[in-house]
């Protein structure tokens, strides 16, 4: 449904995006739960040029991509938009609680 940039400060130096610690950096995350949301991740990093085995925490309820702001400009003009603090951590929550619940009915 939606492609999300998180804005934050970089805790350390990321090099391939050339990020120095300090410097306004973004989260990208997909709002979409499972295989979807995962799908949706990749192909938005594809379009601003982020190589997909940098993603973190690839299938779990937090997986995403710490991107430039050059990148996160890419992907704003291409449809995606700011989240804040608390609709991440909103996302965040709504996903964990699928993934258990995918995995309760699962197993």
């Amino acid at each position: 449904m939606a492609i999300l940039v998180h804005p934050m400060l970089a805790t350390r130096d990321l090099l391939r995006p050339g990020i120095r610690k300090g410097d306004r950096m973004y989260h990208l995350l997909s709002d979409l739960t499972g295989v979807a949301g995962h799908e949706e991740l990749l192909a938005a990093a594809r379009a601003c040029g982020m190589p997909t085995r940098f993603i973190q925490y690839p299938g779990a309820y937090r997986e995403h991509f710490d991107i430039s702001v050059a990148m996160a400009e890419e992907l704003l003009a291409r449809g995606a938009r700011l989240a804040t603090n608390r609709e991440v951590g909103e996302l965040l929550r709504a996903k964990r609680q699928a993934m258990a619940a995918g995995e309760q009915a699962g197993g």
